[in-house]
């Protein structure tokens, strides 16, 4: 029995002082993660997860750090760890927002609006998902829209090359300087061709980035409204009818 108690304190001990070493790198974690220092914000985290491995909750704050740091896979592949460990359809539905919002800015539409398409699923009313998702579609939508102009352009090249051997061919007994004239002719409208030509609705690259900061400012908006509104209900005193 004496062994036994001796074993059973020392495990106390142990992990006494690991729940206070993972609550000591939480918290320098969460210092660097407000002054954006973000490498070392997720450093932190990993080394508490690993201290603790049944805190899921540290994957959420590395995905976040590592979306910060523009490590937009790397955040993916954490949020969707997180969501392997959760059974609560608000959290699921939060980290399918996470992952969607990861995978818009790696320019991978396609995984974002599906990311998306689930969070709704677990959550109709998660508006930023529904809005997100929009975005994605048609940023999708648009880069469709250039591939195809860039392929016909690619085949009306191959065309215009062709056009102009035989145009070469039958005009080589012409006058000299005719023959030049209808080259530096030639010359500028294949200049002309090559110039991509905006089209009607659609976002430039910069418009896009701007776009898609605008959806972060959106997202941290939101964040402090509720922050502010769990607040107020803590301090809201409520009333009992006797």
């Amino acid at each position: 029995m004496k062994y036994i108690y001796i074993l059973l304190l020392l495990l106390s001990l142990t992990i006494f002082t690991n729940a206070q070493e993972e609550r000591k790198i939480i918290r320098e974690g969460n210092e660097y993660y407000n002054t954006k220092d973000f490498d070392k914000s997720a450093l932190n985290y990993k080394k508490a997860y690993k201290i603790n491995p049944e805190s899921h909750q540290l994957l959420n704050n590395i995905g976040a750090s590592q979306y910060r740091n523009g490590m937009f896979n790397e955040s993916a592949m954490n949020y969707e760890n997180f969501l392997k460990m959760t059974g609560s359809k608000k959290e699921k539905a939060d980290a399918f927002y996470n992952i969607g919002n990861s995978y818009l800015q790696a320019a991978d539409y396609k995984k974002s609006i599906e990311a998306y398409r689930n969070s709704l699923r677990m959550d109709p009313e998660h508006d930023m998902s529904r809005y997100n998702m929009a975005v994605a579609t048609k940023v999708k939508e648009q880069q469709q829209q250039q591939q195809q102009q860039d392929q016909e352009q690619g085949d009306g090249e191959g065309e215009d090359n062709q056009d102009q051997k035989d145009k070469k061919e039958g005009d080589e007994n012409k006058d000299e300087s005719k023959g030049n004239e209808d080259q530096q002719n030639e010359a500028q409208k294949q200049e002309q061709q090559k110039q991509p030509q905006p089209k009607d609705n659609e976002m430039t690259r910069e418009e896009m980035e701007r776009f898609l900061e605008s959806l972060q400012q959106q997202e941290k908006d939101v964040q402090d409204k509720v922050k502010k509104e769990k607040f107020k209900m803590q301090q809201r005193i409520v009333e009992k009818d006797w």
